[in-house]
């Protein structure tokens, strides 16, 4: 039995490929047009996603706006991998890659789905108050998780606000994996947290890596050090976090049994 994780994986992996299939095509063309071809392509995508997503909230027929919120999703996956296989075999991959374009293209996506994710619990109230009282979670935390993801999405896009940003939702993520893990839950109940765990992890790496005219450019494994520790710093207060705000948070209402006659 596959898990939804690994359909996710299994799509970006494909994606992968067929980058490195293309790359030797595209190896001619300069990294800044490329870049500015994938910022355009992401754009167009994310667009179709608002639209269709926006179905999915004014229409109660969920079949065909499910899978297309599914497809839609499933392409911006593909997209990402397709980057990275895009830029393997390219001498000039690091240029590449922290192309402004480039990061510009991944925080756009990464911020629409975090501002997607935060609506659709805003507009799935019940089932979402029932998830965090049943993992010990207050109805506040719900909404404070609601609203941080909201602020955390505009800030990737905002260069004074996009490190605290990131480092914010890694953790958001990062929570939501332990709170699963915590439940008992089914690896598929991680999955979009695990996706967009790497795909953050992945920015972070790319941002570390930028040029900066004031110092001098870090190397590949130092910016790999200096995110994992973020990263690892990040589980930890998540861990803490999750630990904290169920033992503070006020016990779930008990439901009143119906009296017998």
């Amino acid at each position: 039995m596959f898990y939804r994780v690994d359909y996710a994986v299994a799509v970006l992996f494909a994606g992968f490929i067929a980058g490195v299939s293309y790359s030797r095509r595209a190896a001619v063309i300069l990294p800044s047009r490329l870049a500015r071809g994938y910022y355009v392509a992401v754009a167009i995508l994310l667009v179709v996603r608002t639209a269709v997503f926006a179905c999915t909230l004014l229409t109660t027929d969920q079949g065909f706006c499910g899978i297309a919120v599914g497809f839609t999703g499933d392409v911006t996956g593909f997209l990402f991998g397709a980057l990275f296989g895009l830029a393997a075999r390219r001498a000039d991959a690091r240029k590449f890659l922290v192309d402004p374009p480039i990061l510009g293209a991944l925080c756009m996506a990464i911020a629409f789905t975090f501002s997607m994710a935060a609506v659709g619990k805003a507009f799935s109230l019940a089932p979402m108050t029932e998830f965090f009282t049943q993992s010990g979670y207050s109805i506040a935390f719900l909404k404070f998780v609601v609203i941080a993801e909201i602020f955390g999405a505009v800030g990737l896009l905002l260069p004074w606000a996009f490190l605290p940003s990131l480092i914010g939702l890694t953790t958001d993520m990062f929570g939501a994996v332990v709170t699963h893990i915590h439940n008992g839950d089914p690896l598929n109940d991680s999955t979009g947290a695990i996706g967009l765990l790497i795909r953050l992890v992945a920015v972070g790496i790319l941002w570390a890596l930028r040029p900066r005219s004031e110092k001098s450019e870090r190397t590949v494994r130092n910016s790999l050090l200096g995110v994992g520790a973020i990263a690892i710093a990040c589980l930890l207060f998540a861990i803490a976090g999750s630990v904290s705000v169920r033992h503070l948070s006020p016990p779930a209402p008990a439901i009143a049994s119906p009296s017998s006659p």
